[in-house]
């Protein structure tokens, strides 16, 4: 079990390389703010999970903020990222939930608070898919699903501080996912229906 979860562990911080890969190219514009964001939280949340020995949580968390802190790096350096208006106000409650997270010596109240943090971090990356679903690389979303998947089936006891950061980053990642396909079919058809009219 722990080679699975090492194996999980890697797949999911092996889904920073096409996303920096893409960034190179040009065909990547990170929401900077989820990706700090989650970096600053998953290293809480694995700093937090190793203390309550929920071993499949941290080994993800873990990897999550290697994932990111080297998307972080790649985008910061090659200035490919935006800051909006939204991004700000998602910023200011995440820094609000770290400092709840702070405050809170419990290590499950940390991984929820980590939970809640993170997917408020998450929204500018949603939006952006939304609006530009062809500037996200789906293979690191659709990698981490797998990575996740894998940690959840290794995990020793199904212990709710055990499975909670590789369920809920298995959630996370499976509505991005299937938000980028969605709408990268949705203009795929407007593109046919303007092409035919």
């Amino acid at each position: 079990m722990i080679f699975l979860l090492l194996l999980g562990g890697f797949i999911e911080m092996a889904t920073a390389l096409p996303y920096i890969r893409d960034i190179r190219a040009g065909k990547t514009q990170p929401a900077i703010v989820s990706w700090t964001t989650w970096m600053l939280l998953s290293f809480i949340a694995s700093i937090a999970s190793f203390s309550a020995g929920a071993i499949p949580s941290a080994i993800v968390t873990l990897a999550l903020t290697l994932e990111c802190f080297f998307i972080v790096l790649i985008s910061i350096g090659r200035g490919k990222f935006s800051y909006t208006r939204f991004d700000k106000y998602c910023q200011s409650f995440a820094l609000f939930g770290l400092f709840l997270w702070w405050w809170s010596s419990n290590p499950l109240t940390v991984l929820l608070c980590f939970v809640a943090v993170d997917a408020i971090g998450a929204l500018p990356t949603f939006r952006h898919a939304w609006r530009r679903p062809h500037e996200e690389t789906i293979s690191t979303f659709s990698l981490s699903i797998i990575g996740n998947a894998i940690v959840l089936f290794a995990a020793p006891v199904f212990v709710f501080s055990q499975i909670l950061a590789p369920a809920y980053l298995l959630s996370l990642n499976t509505l991005l996912t299937s938000e980028i396909l969605f709408r990268r079919r949705q203009a795929k058809k407007y593109i046919e229906v303007k092409a035919t009219s």
